[in-house]
């Protein structure tokens, strides 16, 4: 997918107000990219009257069927993985040892869930929990490849569409933060995938102080890396993609 076309979706998403609309936009981004599946649960939504819990799945009907009448929501390998970390799940290394395990991933094969799998947890500021996956069914060669090119697109589109739910079910979006100027540049050319050094001779300073700034406002938005910041910052708001202030540039000399 085109970097561009990347940010018109991410515009497309800040904009939906109902999770039917968000839905819509995420299948885009699975037929862009070749993906088979994608899903949504959020588990403790903070607002009164939310589904528990609330899901956005294209999996099969029958797959749905048997994990709800199987109760996999209390031993689900990628669930469990979600909950006690911050990190991308890849489900091929998830320990299948227990023959529990290999019966619920057999399970999820046979009813069409997709050979291969990625989750990005997704915490919120009220204490909320979400899951963001994606699958596919390209071998193993392919999609190891393809992981690695979609998983900053991923984180980004994870939180954005967390945000986009929010908005939905009535909460307010996350108020009282604030990115100084040098360091929302420095996350904006991060998103459109530029190195520290790019980003260095773009505005005029060392690759040190990029770094310095990427940190600041990872620290101030409490993420837990770059991409992780990148994507809270575009689901908040924070960064303009289509919009790069001026000032910002270093002066040319006369």
């Amino acid at each position: 997918m085109h970097r561009d076309d990347f940010f018109d979706l991410i515009d497309r998403l800040a904009a939906a107000d109902r999770i039917e609309a968000a839905s819509e936009i995420i299948r885009d981004f699975t037929g862009a990219w070749g993906l088979h599946n994608v899903a949504y649960a959020a588990l403790n939504l903070p607002a009164p009257g939310a589904p528990r819990p609330l899901l956005s799945v294209t999996y099969s009907a029958e797959w749905q069927k048997h994990y709800a009448q199987s109760g996999y929501v209390d031993l689900d390998p990628i669930v469990r993985s979600g909950l006690g970390g911050i990190l991308p799940i890849d489900w091929a290394q998830i320990d299948r040892s227990d023959p529990i395990i290999r019966k619920f991933f057999g399970e999820a094969q046979e009813l069409d869930v997709g050979a291969n799998g990625l989750s990005i947890p997704v915490r919120g500021r009220l204490g909320e929990f979400a899951l963001f996956s994606v699958t596919s069914n390209e071998p193993d060669p392919e999609w190891r490849a393809m992981k690695d090119e979609l998983m900053r697109d991923l984180m980004i589109l994870a939180f954005n569409f967390h945000a986009a739910t929010l908005r939905a079910c009535g909460v307010a979006d996350e108020t009282g933060v604030h990115l100084p100027p040098r360091e929302a540049s420095c996350l904006r050319w991060k998103a459109l995938g530029k190195t520290d050094d790019d980003i260095g001779r773009i505005l005029g300073i060392s690759s040190h102080t990029v770094r310095f700034h990427l940190e600041s406002a990872r620290s101030r938005l409490n993420t837990a890396n770059t991409t992780h910041t990148v994507a809270k910052a575009l689901a908040l708001g924070l960064i303009n993609m289509s919009y790069e202030p001026t000032h910002l540039f270093p002066k040319k000399r006369q």
